[in-house]
């Protein structure tokens, strides 16, 4: 009878609790191996098969050599979906997920949380007890204690894990079913032409590898795992700005394709992903470089709210990601820690740029990021490109000092030569990282003559970055003005533009319009602001025939992008402006001129405006719908008496220009 019984026990499929667990008659959780064997460190055995219960029937012996081959077919079965996952997050650059759960609209992962949050100190705790338990001399640890440690770690896992779905399940079925794509033959022959030759887009971010491209398409045409939210709005994003730059290049393999009309669906559907509720909830990485070409896009558009906004979501979006901080990433596969490393970077670049140009402290403080930079390629025609990304983030570090150090509340409250000393140490690291930049050799590079032509831009974008620079170096507690280093800057700007502009301004139209999106309208307006100040104040002829030459070189450009038109109706208006008050040797009233050659205006008291202009017979066209006469009052008084930047006067109300 006993042995019938033992025999039974072996043959029986139901788990029993392991000898340890038993030993200590405390709970086992009966896994392999349990978690309280698991927290002291200890062997964990006999998890396995209980004996039978009275109430069950005799099973039918099974022979022992049957049942290692059972546990040996089990244990190959586990080791082949181990090695299928590592073998699936190695090769996808994409976020993936390590089970076969659809994936719903709550977090793929537990939201990143600093050193100083409760969750962060109540995982130290937790591995502070079980090294000390695990550490211990003694090595049959009290049952008290192991029940306890137990416990505590079920608790903490649950406290840790991911909310429960909600709402907004999002399934391969889904995206076939509820929403519609590009066809397939496209889609392939896409992938086939970016595999080939990667479009202007990809190559220039630096971010987007033809592997990732690839990679995505097939979790969505072709699903194996559930798909990530976001997934289907990076498509539709990214393939409307392949699209585009194919069909500019006219590539005779996709002539049977109507491009334009899909890069028109890719731009609905994409925008539509963006205006949803979904967007917003949940952050995946998907969704973060789903915003970022939603912000590439904005830009060109010349909608500073919208792109500020998504930078926002964007920001926010990192910080739950835990994006701008290395630990939080480097466990992941390379492909995919790369790929967070270079939207995060490109993010931060932007924010940094456009925080300077409007006036807002950025989203990304450097004070918190630890992340690590993204590695260059090793391919001679993409690492150019990554290099000039890598610099290009140094460059946006120094213009989120110079409006910290500079230009925040803080910087306006600092001593006069606090603010001169960070004036100089800025100016030099401009400078260098300029340096640094035109130090790279470009000539290897896929698509070198635009890089050929970025380079030959550095000094346009630097020059404009120095003059915000020394726009600072007048105080409102000294009275407001500009400085001889601040005019020079802002000239030498101007005519930098103006030789670079030769490069782009008989190439084709999308070249040009990458020197309008990434060039020109990349710092800030204020070089021409600074030039004409200065020429309506002095009378200055020189002056006046550089600000006529650059309204020049807008006409040939104004119509390429919004952004260009706005910049040319302003830039016209104070030119003419400028042509009048020359011509007449009229002069700004309250700004005077110094010995030195700067500007002064004494500080604003309260009461009417300081600067106006001189009381002359102005021409019937030349103020127009852009602008008028006290526009151009209030302008000057806004930029020299408050020292607001020049992108938010722009973009105040009382300039009634609106892009069309």
């Amino acid at each position: 009878m006993a042995e019938r019984a033992s025999s039974a026990a072996r043959s029986s499929f139901r788990a029993r609790a392991c000898d340890n667990c038993r030993a200590r008659k405390i709970k086992c959780d009966k896994e392999i191996p349990c978690s309280s064997c698991g927290a002291l460190g200890i062997p964990c055995s006999g998890v396995g098969v209980a004996s039978p219960t009275v109430q069950e029937a005799p099973r039918q012996r099974i022979p022992h050599e049957y049942e290692q081959k059972v546990d040996g077919i089990q244990e190959q079965l586990t080791a082949l979906q181990q090695t299928l996952q590592q073998l699936i997050q190695s090769s996808t650059p994409t976020t993936v997920l390590p089970s076969a759960r659809p994936v719903h609209s709550a977090h793929t992962a537990p939201p990143f949380e600093g050193p100083s949050s409760f969750h962060h100190e109540t995982l130290v705790a937790r591995d502070a007890a079980f090294s000390a338990v695990a550490t211990s001399r003694s090595r049959e640890p009290d049952d008290h204690v192991s029940a306890a440690l137990s416990s505590l770690r079920r608790r903490l896992d649950h406290y840790h894990a991911p909310d429960a779905p909600t709402t907004g399940v999002e399934s391969p079925t889904l995206y076939h079913d509820g929403q519609e794509l590009l066809p397939v033959e496209l889609v392939v022959a896409l992938v086939r032409k970016v595999k080939a030759r990667p479009p202007f887009f990809l190559v220039s971010q630096s971010w987007a590898s033809p592997l990732q491209v690839e990679s995505l398409c097939q979790s969505i045409y072709f699903p194996l795992l559930p798909i990530p939210s976001g997934s289907l709005a990076f498509l539709h994003g990214l393939l409307y700005y392949i699209i585009r730059g194919y069909l500019h290049e006219e590539h005779r393999d996709l002539a049977q394709f109507d491009l334009l009309a899909h890069m028109k669906f890719c731009e609905r559907h994409f925008s539509a992903a963006l205006n949803s509720y979904e967007m917003v909830m949940a952050p995946t990485v998907e969704k973060v470089q789903a915003l970022f070409i939603a912000i590439v896009k904005s830009q060109e558009e010349f909608d500073i709210q919208r792109c500020w906004t998504y930078l926002s979501i964007a920001f926010n979006m990192c910080q739950t990601l835990g994006l701008h901080r290395s630990h939080a990433i480097m466990k992941d596969p390379f492909p995919i820690a790369e790929s967070k490393r270079h939207a995060f970077w490109s993010l931060y670049t932007i924010d940094k740029n456009l925080s300077l140009n409007i006036g807002l402290a950025s989203h990304f403080q450097d004070h918190d990021i630890d992340a690590d930079l993204f590695t260059p390629s090793n391919d001679p025609q993409q690492r150019p490109w990554d290099l000039m990304s890598l610099v290009t983030v140094e460059f946006a570090g120094i213009q989120g000092r110079v409006y910290d150090q500079l230009y925040s509340t803080a910087a306006s409250k600092a001593a006069q030569t606090t603010r001169m000393k960070a004036i100089d140490a800025l100016s030099t690291e401009l400078i260098a990282v300029r340096d640094k930049l035109l130090s790279i050799d470009v000539s290897p590079a896929l698509y070198s003559d635009s890089l050929h032509g970025m380079a030959a831009c550095a000094d346009f974008i630097t020059y404009s970055v120095l003059t915000v620079i020394y726009r600072a170096q007048t105080g409102p507690g000294d009275g407001m003005g500009i400085s001889l280093e601040c005019y020079k800057a802002g000239s030498m700007a101007l005519h930098s533009h103006l030789k670079c502009f030769t490069y782009f301004r008989g190439r084709q139209t999308h070249k040009q319009m990458e020197y309008v999106n990434s060039i020109l309208l990349y710092p800030s307006f204020a070089p021409f602001a600074i030039v004409f100040t200065h020429a309506i104040t002095t009378s200055n002829t020189a002056d006046l025939a550089l600000l006529q030459e650059t309204l020049g070189s807008l006409e040939l450009i104004k119509d390429l992008s919004p952004g260009a038109k706005h910049l040319h109706a302003i830039c016209e208006a104070f030119v003419r402006t400028a042509q009048v008050l020359v011509d007449t040797q009229q002069t700004l009233t309250g700004l005077e001129q110094r010995q030195d050659g700067s500007l002064f205006m004494p500080p604003i008291v309260d009461g009417p405006a300081n600067v106006t202009l001189p009381d002359v017979s102005w021409p019937e066209n030349t103020f127009d719908s852009a602008m008028n006469q006290e526009d151009v009052s209030m302008f000057l008084n806004d930029f020299l008496g408050t020292n607001r930047p020049v992108m938010d006067i722009l973009n105040a109300s009382y300039l009634n220009y609106v892009p069309e």
